[in-house]
């Protein structure tokens, strides 16, 4: 993987190095060209030691699927760091801009190779349900841990008595997309001026006496 930490503990073989086999070649093949010879090869073991954990090559990576997205969620959603306000505007920094203001970088957290990997998962839920249930779980486990941080803020007196399943919506929104782009273009330049938008959209639901970017 590029500079990302690893997602996959393949010390321990078995599924884990499996599924660290199974991402390298989805990331050099895609999605359309992986087969479970191809997986073997990578793992170097037999096709029969994939089918005595996977009855299917769609059961491998719908297990892999979820076993990417809750790492993918932990390197992402960051536990709380300072103030919720603070810990919203360094995801947003990270995620947005690729860089905090420390000089921590997106790719330090999850890989460009994680980012493509996941979005080839992805389209694979545009007419797969069961995919789609999976990223839906996934989904929804990264923004109620985003609206715990905001009750967290509201709580605390630094976000006004905002609903947080919305505002964390907005957030996942944004964060979501901000990762799309980076994956699909090299163009992000234009992410800076919307970076500083999100900033006034957080200043409206900070409470009175807090100033964001202080």
């Amino acid at each position: 993987m590029d500079d990302g930490r690893p997602l996959f503990d393949e010390s321990a073989g078995g599924k884990e190095a499996i599924f660290g086999a199974t991402y390298r070649t989805l990331e050099e093949y895609g999605y359309a060209a992986l087969s479970i010879s191809r997986v073997a090869d990578e793992a170097s073991v037999s096709k029969s030691t994939i089918y005595h954990h996977f009855e299917s090559k769609d059961e491998l990576l719908l297990e892999f699927a979820q076993s990417l997205l809750v790492a993918y969620t932990d390197e992402l959603v960051l536990e709380p760091a300072g103030t919720a306000l603070e810990s919203v505007q360094r995801l947003l920094d990270l995620v947005v801009l690729g860089e905090t203001a420390d000089g921590q970088r997106l790719e330090e957290y999850a890989s460009e190779s994680v980012h493509r990997v996941v979005l080839e998962l992805r389209t694979q839920a545009v007419h797969d349900p069961t995919y789609r249930n999976r990223f839906e779980a996934f989904d929804g486990t990264a923004r109620k841990r985003l609206a715990a941080l905001i009750e967290a803020g509201v709580e605390e007196g630094t976000f006004r008595d905002v609903d947080p399943d919305a505002v964390a919506g907005i957030i996942y929104l944004c964060l979501e997309g901000a990762l799309l782009f980076r994956s699909t273009t090299d163009d992000d330049q234009w992410l800076v001026g919307a970076r500083e938008q999100l900033d006034r959209y957080l200043d409206g639901i900070v409470s009175d006496d807090v100033t964001v970017g202080e």
